[in-house]
Formats: structure tokens, C-alpha cells, sequence
């Protein structure tokens, strides 16, 4: 079997590895929404089984170039522009992550509980400020976290692939 058809059935075995764990998923979600409580230990199993498996098989099938938000893929280069494209498509990333994020959070806050959600802030704003002060601080905390994770990751992975290239070349 030449790399081209490894690939291709390591790819259709991801594939199906995945939708393995929707379906896990799916049925823990519906035991939940049943019966309020989560028990079904096979689904469990299956659902950190099939994640174990899928880190395995993606170590194992070789390292891939990271990609942005659009799925376009990035350069791996140690220069200074291919650094600099990956940092904006991370920055990019991180902003719409963080505004997705941020907005569930003003959703809940309009359609929810709202003395509920701040009641448990660290600081006694009340009225308007407050959960604007919430949302601010919450935004700001999830695009350094996301920042912080797709950097590490992308770069993680563009040092695999160069490594992956290295190897093929000598």
C-alpha cells in the first residue's frame, strides 16, 4: 500500500472513528434528557475509547499542516511571513471564538436567570454595569485562552509537519 491510500484509509477510518462518537454522544444526550442523570457506562467507554483511538491514529497517520477557520491551509515555515500568517490566522481565530462565545453568554443572560448568573460576580456592580463588566472580563479571558491553545497547537503541528518533511527528504 503506497502513502496515498494509507492516507485515504486512515482518513475513512477517522471518519468513521467520528461517527462513532457523535453517536456515543448522542446517546448520552438522550439518556440525560431522559432520566436527568448520565449512567449508561458503555457509551462512556466508547466515547473515551474512540477518543483515545482517534489521538493514536492521528499521531500514527502522520502529522497534517495546520489550517485556518476557512480551512485553507497554512504555511509551516520557520520564516518570518509564515510565522506572521499563521499568528493572524490564530488572532482571527481567537476574536470569533471569542465573540461566539461571549454572545451565548449575553444570550443567556438576556433570556436567563439574570440575577442568578450575577449574583456570583467577584464585585458588587448592579444593574447594568455588572453584566457588562461580566461579559467584558469573559471575552477578554476567552480570546487569551483561545489565543493561547490554537498558537500552541498550530505551532505544534507546523513543527510536525516540517519534521514529517525532514524525515521524508533525508
Amino acid at each position: 500500500m503506497d502513502e496515498r491510500q494509507r492516507l485515504k484509509a486512515g482518513t475513512s477510518a477517522l471518519v468513521t472513528l467520528g461517527v462513532v462518537m457523535v453517536a456515543a454522544l448522542g446517546v448520552l444526550v438522550w439518556d440525560y434528557a431522559r432520566t436527568k442523570e448520565v449512567t449508561n457506562t458503555a457509551a462512556i467507554v466508547v466515547l473515551v475509547g474512540a477518543a483515545g483511538v482517534f489521538a493514536l491514529m492521528q499521531r500514527v497517520l502522520g502529522a497534517e499542516a495546520p489550517r485556518s477557520l476557512m480551512g485553507i491551509e497554512l504555511p509551516t515555515g520557520a520564516d518570518a511571513p509564515s510565522r506572521r500568517r499563521r499568528r493572524r490566522a490564530y488572532l482571527v481565530e481567537a476574536l470569533l471564538s471569542a465573540v461566539a462565545l461571549t454572545g451565548l453568554s449575553l444570550a443567556g443572560l438576556v433570556l436567563g436567570d439574570r440575577q442568578a448568573l450575577t449574583s456570583a460576580l467577584p464585585f458588587a456592580v448592579q444593574g447594568t454595569p455588572g453584566p457588562a463588566a461580566l461579559l467584558a472580563t469573559e471575552f477578554v479571558a476567552l480570546f487569551a485562552v483561545s489565543y493561547a491553545i490554537d498558537r500552541a497547537l498550530g505551532e505544534w503541528s507546523s513543527k510536525a509537519v516540517e519534521r514529517q518533511y525532514a524525515r521524508l527528504d533525508g
